[in-house]
This record gives structure tokens, sequence and C-alpha cells, in this order.
């Protein structure tokens, strides 16, 4: 609900709270922000789970019960299996009893499948199951399915089953598109109060979780719900045998007659209850008697014994008693939300972290204090109500009802042609007054003359764009609508008024691809197919700014801002000012600067306007909060659970501190370099991980640059001061960390002060200077690039350094009250001006197959010289993550840190790796707050394939986790197949470098054990650059081994089939790397590396079978 707030103020007379005993639970609905699924045909019809009679019918025979061992992560014991039923096929049943809101089943996909393809759907299914293990093959394959072409022979056209099992039995999995579980597919379907068990897609984890929604017995199916059942029996069955070939005969629709009767009276009573409560939307009627109809809801569905969607009925509750500024009643339905979310999403999940923020802080929701929203949340906006997780499959099935006919002209639709974009809008019947996903909606009733869409994969996109709003409503005062596009429609973009304009801030992604929340935006301006409310695909005289985000050293520098802006010019729109392009590898913040004024200049010239109309605005009001609840103030928690010590899903909101059980140093002489290895403890924390997926390690400021900031800011007497911070315009600025807290902890935790301070904030502090050479100074370097680079970026200097060296001050000595001046800067310019300090992401260094509960981190320490300037004298210059993990590495194996250095010995910089109240230690184990990021940088599934592995230096960590990955999975095949079971497995190539062998070999000892459990199938080739030198006395670099072993990389890519896997720095080493391949391999083909070869690395990218996981 949080994308539905309004400004304003309305007020009850009496209190709302007072609610029922008893709620429960209804999740996100999935396909809100994914409505361009509808473009191919994947999935038929949904899911028919019911009867495997079909399958005997063309089969002939029973199946068998194979279900994939490596998708299933069971927690605590077996809670079913999958019995046959007398005359309704197979299904699962309760061998124990199961509570309510336990945990069924913990699924990955057998196979996944992307939102969109190209070619035949059958032949690409088809690949899938060739690619997938033997046992999720298996488990496939005994799926029943239906539609299948009456003009095929099932026996002679296995592409076209493997499609039918597909498109039957494939439910939503999230960003990986759609997948098929094996386990879940066997849940039979209930009705009303008849189904027992809901199932989600977790994204973040990667996995389809199931849970009780009320207790089920030993020997009771365990039933999920196909479609919507608040409607009478024979609408039920009417649509289930439609779309699913059966008459529903569950204990619901068995009723006798009159008892049905009743029961249905109950369920229309129910959904015309929600559609009263979404009429608060349009304030026909009042907070209290909206929260009334959701009682009567409750009792109703007591009665009815009908216990879904309680816990977004009691969220939605909230909602209301947050808009009108109740913190009772807020707080008391958020914590039954929580009560009833737990039970059907899991106590991890997503929506219990949102309402125990909200439990926490009542004045955190988003809509407090706010009028009936626009639209108010989907949930009660129509009569529809079902299972919260099965709510994936009703938008599949109503996909799947479009996609038939795509299936039918699947030669036509699967040509060479562009996907047209068919994004499925809410209209104004459906969202009360209006439609979420209307921006031109939105920005008439916000008086808003600018729209401003961002592309962003990490959220610097997201950064600049609130950034140009700030500076057009300062500048200009105009007001700005900031949008992610994903959340929006593109339809009447053409409708944009002619005194208004639209900005594109866009990031490229990956090779040349869009951010994920661009994707539909994209594919809305190049489909030429795709119409605008003209019935065109045109935008004559749109007035549009385009921001670019990329980094040269990747080979689709800035594609995406540039494929927007060349759209947009070929559908008639008009450009303002030259296209930005900013270069993440040199200086973003530089690009930005250079351009944005030349850009506001063209701007005010197009939209009539004139600089000066604005006025300089703060974006936040700090408080200092006289008594608040200690408990209650964040002193470094990352989230609301942390805080509270709630169990639950541990991710980038919610991190987890890992117990570090293992600390080594990896290089033979820590004190001139350093390179540590670290073990982090999983077990019993709910996080898995794949070989190739990122860790992100969560670090504080040094305690150094914490005091100096402290102490320039006149702050270190009252750091420990409890403060609120309120945005004072949530749509430009959102609080970026968890509220009340305290100064001290802003600066250790929450914000990036060992960054080096932009030039655009210098100009916005001089003012407060404490002397007028101060003011100058920091006038200087802020306009004036040349001092700017020579000075600050040479000089590698924090904002708290600058400061110092304006006033005067040492900053080689550690910062005091005596010996550093007070800057009189306004708390909320700090906060508004730095960025938040984020995760530093580590390539996993292990593979879940031989360290399922620990994920190890291989990390060089990053320590450099800044360079001397008139002002400034050099100095070390240290990494803040990897200098807080070589903290936790002496501490955890209780050595102390050694003096580092040259000329001049210094201790390496100190950090609070205790943690907020302790939170990282526990009596001598020390923990780092960490969460897994999934990664597309995988072994092929079979390992038949060959295998090219790049990783110099640190570059090697994820190729130690993908070989242990194949020696797990070679112990397992020697043990099944005899000591010859490796014999028909591709050769796995290492070509790794480093400066000496007796130096910096990182994991030395292990490669030969590893080779030798791979019975020879694994060969490590190793350049030592300062070592072993060519005849010319130069270096010899990974790309040289490459060429030394040019004929086996040729054979093994073109004739084998093989994958090359590239990881380490992307300015050099990377781009060598792919013009000796792209050599290598255009000789190979009797051409060139720049025409034959460079065809075949992009053929090769397209296929994934060149991946890259690199950083500049």
């Amino acid at each position: 609900m949080s994308t539905l707030r309004r400004r304003g103020k309305a007020k009850y007379e009496r209190d709302l709270s007072d609610p029922p005993k008893v709620l429960n639970k209804r999740g996100r609905h999935w396909y809100q922000r994914n409505w361009v699924f509808l473009v191919f045909g994947l999935v038929l019809t949904v899911t028919f789970l019911y009867y495997d009679s079909i399958k005997r019918a063309f089969h002939g025979e029973e199946d068998s019960e194979s279900v994939s061992n490596a998708s299933q992560e069971e927690q605590g014991p077996a809670a079913f299996e999958v019995v046959d039923l007398p005359g309704r096929g197979r299904g699962m049943v309760a061998i124990r009893d199961i509570e309510q809101g336990e945990r069924v089943l913990t699924e990955q996909p057998a196979l996944t499948a992307p939102h969109q393809i190209s070619g035949s759907p059958a032949t690409y299914i088809a690949n899938l199951l060739r690619e997938a293990s033997p046992a999720d093959r298996e488990a496939v394959l005994n799926l029943s399915y239906v539609n299948f072409p009456k003009d095929l022979d099932p026996e002679t056209h296995p592409g076209e089953v493997a499609l039918a099992i597909f498109q039957t039995n494939a439910v939503s999995a999230g960003s990986r598109g759609v997948g098929i579980f094996p386990r879940m597919a066997r849940m039979n379907h209930g009705c009303s109060s008849a189904f027992n068990a809901v199932y989600t897609w977790r994204d973040k984890q990667q996995v389809l979780v199931v849970h009780a929604l009320k207790k089920i017995l030993k020997g009771e199916e365990i039933l999920t719900t196909y479609t919507n059942t608040k409607r009478p029996r024979s609408d039920r069955r009417a649509f289930l045998s439609e779309h699913y070939g059966f008459t529903c005969m569950c204990r619901v629709c068995a009723l006798p007659e009159e008892e049905s009767q009743a029961s249905d009276r109950r369920l229309l009573a129910i959904s015309a209850g929600y559609s009263r409560f979404a009429t608060w939307a349009q304030k026909n009627i009042t907070g209290i008697e909206a929260t009334e109809v959701v009682r009567g809801i409750w009792a109703l569905e007591d009665e009815e014994g009908y216990w879904s969607e309680r816990g977004r009925l009691a969220a939605d509750a909230a909602y209301v008693a947050a808009a009108h500024s109740d913190a009772t009643a807020t707080r008391e339905w958020a914590e039954l939300a929580i009560q009833w979310y737990s039970n059907e999403l899991g106590t991890d999940s997503e929506q219990v972290d949102e309402m125990i923020e909200v439990a926490v802080d009542p004045k955190s929701h988003p809509a407090w204090g706010t009028p009936p929203p626009i639209a108010f949340p989907l949930a009660l906006l129509t009569s529809t109500s079902m299972s919260s997780t099965s709510a994936s499959d009703v938008f599949i099935l109503a996909l799947g009802v479009g996609l038939a006919a795509a299936y039918l002209f699947r030669d036509q639709l699967f040509a060479a042609s562009k996907p047209k974009v068919a994004p499925v809008t809410t209209t104004k019947s459906q969202n009360g007054s209006g439609n979420p996903r209307d921006f031109i909606a939105k920005m008439k009733e916000g008086k808003k003359r600018l729209v401003i869409f961002y592309g962003s994969q990490t959220g610097t996109a997201e950064e600049y764009a609130i950034r140009l709003a700030k500076e057009a409503k300062t500048k200009f005062g105009l007001a700005s609508l900031v949008c992610d596009p994903e959340e929006y429609d593109f339809e009447n973009l053409d409708q944009l008024p002619e005194d208004c304009a639209a900005f594109f801030v866009m990031a490229t992604y990956g090779e040349g691809e869009p951010t994920d929340n661009a994707v539909q935006l994209m594919q809305s301006l190049q489909d030429e197919s795709f119409s605008f409310s003209s019935g065109e695909h045109k935008l004559d005289g749109l007035k549009y700014v385009v921001f670019a985000l990329g980094n040269k050293t990747y080979e689709h520098y800035n594609l995406i801002g540039r494929q927007v802006d060349a759209e947009l010019t070929k559908m008639g729109a008009v450009r303002i000012g030259e296209r930005g392009e900013g270069d993440d590898d040199k200086s973003m913040e530089e690009d930005y600067l250079e351009w944005k004024d030349g850009m506001w200049e063209a701007f005010a010239a197009a939209m009539g306007v004139e600089e000066g109309q604005g006025g300089d605005s703060a974006d936040f009001a700090v408080s200092e909060l006289d008594s608040h609840p200690p408990e209650k103030v964040y002193l470094g928690e990352l989230s609301a659970r942390a805080l509270t010590k709630t169990k639950g899903i541990h991710d980038a909101k919610n991190p987890y501190p890992a117990p570090i059980t293992e600390a080594k140093e990896l290089f033979q002489d820590p004190r001139a370099r350093s390179c540590v290895h670290i073990e982090l403890h999983t077990e019993g924390s709910g996080i898995t991980y794949q070989h190739g997926d990122h860790v992100g390690v969560w670090p504080s400021n040094p305690d150094a640059e914490v005091d100096r900031l402290l102490c320039t800011l006149g702050l270190m007497d009252k750091k420990d001061h409890v403060i609120g911070i309120e945005s004072l315009d949530p749509a430009l600025a959102k609080v970026p960390f968890p509220v009340p807290t305290t100064y001290e902890t802003v600066l250790r935790h929450y914000i990036d002060i060992s960054a080096v301070a932009g030039r655009q904030i210098l100009g916005a502090l001089s003012k407060f200077a404490p002397s007028p050479e101060a003011e100058a100074f920091l006038k200087n370097l802020n306009t004036n690039k040349e001092d700017y680079h020579t000075v600050v970026a040479g000089g590698c200097l924090k904002l708290g350094e600058v400061l110092q060296v304006a006033a005067g001050n040492d900053i080689k000595v550690r910062a005091t009250t005596e010996n550093t001046t007070g800057w009189s800067i306004p708390f909320d310019i700090i906060v508004s001006s730095i960025p938040r300090l984020q995760p530093r992401y580590y390539s996993i260094s292990s593979s879940p197959k031989l360290y399922p509960n620990s994920i190890h981190v291989t990390c060089v320490v990053l320590k450099y010289l800044s360079i001397e300037s008139e002002h400034v004298a050099q100095k070390a210059v240290y990494g803040v993550g990897s200098n807080f993990l070589l903290n936790l590495r002496y501490a955890a194996s209780g050595e102390t840190a050694p003096l580092i250095g040259g000329d001049t010995e210094e201790a390496i910089p100190t950090y609070q790796i205790v943690g907020p109240r302790g939170a990282y230690k526990q009596d001598d184990v020390y923990k780092a707050p960490i969460h897994v990021r999934r990664s597309t940088f995988r072994l092929p599934t079979n390992p038949k394939s060959p295998v090219i592995m790049i990783g110099p230096g640190t570059g090697v960590a994820p190729f130690r986790g993908f070989v242990q990955e194949r020696v797990a999975l070679a112990r397992r095949s020697i043990e099944k197949n005899g000591p010859d079971a490796l014999a028909d497995w591709g050769r796995i190539s290492l070509f790794y470098g480093c400066r000496k062998s007796t130096e910096d070999f990182l994991y030395k000892d292990e490669w030969p054990k590893y080779a030798e459990e791979l019975k020879g199938k694994f060969t490590m080739h190793c350049a030592f650059s300062r070592e072993k030198y060519k005849p010319d006395g130069s270096k010899i670099y990974v790309q040289d081994l490459l060429w030394e072993d040019r004929e086996h990389v040729a054979d093994a890519i073109l004739n084998g089939k093989g994958y090359v896997y590239i990881c380490g720095e992307a300015k050099n080493m990377a781009k060598q790397v792919e013009e000796i391949l792209a050599r290598i391999l255009g000789e190979a083909k009797g051409g060139s590396g720049a025409v034959e070869g460079a065809a075949e690395l992009k053929l090769l990218k397209e296929r994934s079978r060149l991946m890259l996981d690199v950083w500049s």
C-alpha cells in the first residue's frame, strides 16, 4: 500500500481499534508488477493437478512417483506423502498432524522458463528437459497434462508432450519466469473452507513455499485452491469444469443442497463486504464504518470456516486506521496482520516485516495522516478473494485463456519480429476513483509538470532521478512525479500535456540489457506494434530529457539510454538539450554535473520557465526527542526485525548476523598486501545459496571517520541524543534509514561518510563555513573542476576531511573537539546529501554441495596511496568493506592487528565490529551482517559440457565454488556408477594468475586435491606475472595462457559446445581476455578476431555460454 499515499490530514472522532479476536492473511499480488507476461504462450491453461487419469488415457499405464531431491529442501520431519486417491488420481496426504502456519514444503523449481522466448516453445521446453538433472527430468515427466492437440500422438511428439506438461503445471517463479514444482504440483483443489494450504514464490530466496492455512490432521488431504471460491457452487463448478476439466466434489461442493445454499449466501455476503469496504477509498463510508465492515466480514468467515486473506484484510484495516492517525488502532490491526500473515505466508515473509515496522511505530505507516487514497488496494476493490499464494495461478489462468491462441498461431507469433506488449490496465471501476498505474492522472491530480522515469538496478539511477526532481523544484518551482516504470502503463504517454516534459534516467545492466524495472518500458518504446492512446506508435511533440548511466569498461556502454533517445526521436518526440551520459568507471558525478547545467538552460527555454521561481527547501525535518523508549531506538539495526529480535526472512532489508567459524590470511606477507578468507555459518538462518551467487556484507564506517564528522559538525557532545527524522516531501525524499536513532548511529551505520566528497555538496555547505577563508575554499572546489580533482578526488578526501582542510585543521591526527573546527551545518542537509551506506558484494567462494551451512568469502584488502597536492599530503586510503572484514578476521582469530605501511608505521582503521547493542558478538564468536544476492553465473547442468574459467587474483573466488560443485557431483557419480563414472565428462580448465607462486597464490594447496578427485578432468593453468616472464622480458598474464592453449580452447567451445566464464577486473583483464577469445575463435573458423571471432562471442553471450562476473 506504500505506493498509494497522498498528502493531507483527516481525523477520526472515535477509536477504530477493537478488532476481532481472530484474523488471517493475504499476500501481495505478484501480478500487479508483471503484466508484461501476457506476451508469449508458455502456459495454455493453468495447473491441472487434480486427475492423473488424463495422463493414463494418453499413455495407457500407471505413472510412478519420482520427485527431484535436488529441488526439495525439507523443513523438519516430512509432513506428507503422495498417494493414489481412489477416483481422484494422486494427491498429498498428511502423515502427521500439521500445525496452522507450519511450513509444509519448500521447493526449488525443477524447470524454469523466462517470461518471453523466441522460436518454437515445444523445442525450448524439450531443451530445458534435456539439460535438467535425471531426477528433475523424471519428476517432470511424471506429471499429468491436459489440452494436448488431438491430432498429435504423444508417443511420436515428445516435444509437444513436454510443452503440454509445462503448460499444465507451471506457476509463477517471480523474476525467473514460470516454473514447475513437482511436489507442489500434487496438491489438489478445494473450495472455500475446504482448502487448507497455500503456496507462494519467494523471489529473494528463489524458492516456493507451502504453508498450512489451518491445522491439518494426520491422514487428511492437503488441498490448495485454483480459483476464487467466494462465489456460488454452480459458478465454481462451471468455471472449474471449463478450465480444468473436472466437476469439483470437495467437501464444500458436496454439501447437501440446503447447506450449500447457506454457504453460497455467506460467500456472497463476504464478497459484498469487500465491495463495501472498498468504498472507503471513494469517501462513501467513514473510517469507523469501514472497520465495522471488516468485523462483519470476519464474523461471516468464521461461520463459513473461510480463513484465507485475513492478514491482508487486517493490514487494510491498519491502512484505514493509519490514514485517520489512530495509533492504537493501527498498532492493533498491524499486530493481527502479523499473526495471520505468519500463518499463510510464514513468519519470515516480507508482509510480516512490513507490519512489524508499523506495529513498532504506527506513524511509520506510509498512509499515516492521509485521506482515503485515490486508488485503494486491489484486494478491497473487487469481490475476487483468492488464496493469497494461489492468486498467481488465477492470473496465469487468465493468461492461459489468451495464450491458447498463442499456441495455435505460434508460427506467426514466434516469428523474428519483436513481441507486442499487452499490458493490462486497471479501470476506475476496479480501483475506486482512479487507476494507480495511470501516471498522467497522478500528474494532473498533483499539479506536476514533470514525470521522471528511472531504470535502476542498484539504486543509483533512482538517486539521480530524485536529484533532478529536487533541482527542478529548487530552480523553477516545478513539481515532479518520480516513477518506477514497472509500476505504470505507457499507453497514455502520448497524452502528456504540452507544458509538461518526461525525463528518462536509464541505467544499462549486464550485457546491454535494461534493468529489471525497465523491461516493460523498453518493450513499449521499441515494439512498433505497440499503440499509444491515439492508436498509433507515435509521440509527436513529446518533450523529453535523457540521462544515461553506464560504465565504459563494458561493451554496451549506456546502450539503454541511447536506445530510449533513439526510439523517442523516431516516434516524433523532441529532446531537450543534449543526452547526458554518466560513466561510473571514471566519475558519474562529474559527468552529471557537466551535463546538467546546459540541460537546465535548454529546459528553461523549451518549457518557458525562468530560474529563480523556486527556492531552497529542506528535504527532512530533524528533531531531538527528549524522551523515547530506549528499546525502540535504532542503534545500527538494519530492520525492525533486528530491533525487536523477531525471526524472519533474511535479505537486503533484514541482514543475518552470521557467526564467523573460520578466518585466515591467504597472502604470505599481510604487512604488504592482505587477502582474507572468512567462513560464515548460516545454519538455522533460512539462508540458502548456489555456486556463483554473491554475498552482501554490511560494513559500518571506521571509528576515525565517525569521530571526524561528529567533531566537524559540532555533535560530539550530543552524539547519543535521540533524533527523529521526517520527510517533508515523501514523493521526493524518503527517510533513507530507520528512525528514531542517534546522531552517531547515522554517521556510523547508515550513511556513507567514507566516500569521496561530491563537488556539488561543497557549494551547498560553503554558506555554513566558520570563516571567510573556509567559505572561499569550498566555493572554489565547487566551481573549479580542476582544483576539485587535484585536491578532493586525487587526495581521496571524505567530507569530514574536506571540512577540516578548509578550516585549516590537520587531517592526519585523530579528530577531537580541541583540534577540529566546528561547522554549523544543519543535520538534515547531511542526511540529504550523503547516500546510504550500501553492502559490499563478494562472489561466494564455496559450493553448498560441500558447505551447505557455510558461505566462504575471499576478499583482497583495499589499501592504496592518494595523490599529493598543495593542500593535502599523500595519505593511505582504505576500502571500507574489505578493512571491515580485516578487522573481523583478526578479532575472530584472536589476533592483534599489526602495524602496516612503508616508511611510517600506522594501524589499520578500526570499526565497531561488535555491532549495535553487541549484536555481532556472542561470547568469543564474532558475526558479520550478510544477505545473499542471486546470480545467473552458473555451471551448465550437464557435466559433459566442457568448462573454461578465467579468474586471476580474487576473480578465482567463484571458480573455487564451481570446482567444489563438480567435486561433490563426482563423488556421488563415482559412488553410484563406479570409478569410470567421469569418463564422458567434459574437461574443466581454470586459467589463474597472481604475482608469485610463493606470495599470493590463492588456495594453492586445494587445487591438486580437487584435480585428484576429478580424475584428470580438471586442469589448472597459472600465470605468475612477477615470477615467470616472456622471452622479451614482459609479464605473462591469463590471456597469454589462453593463447598458448588456443587449440583446446577453440575445440572446447566450437566442437564441444563448451561454456566460458570470466571473473575479475573489467577494464583491462576482461577486455583483453575477450579480445584473445575472439582471435582464437575467429582464426579457428578461418577468419579474423574482429569479424568471425566477434560474431562468435556475441552468439556465445546470447546463448549464455559466455558469462562474466566483473567489476571496475
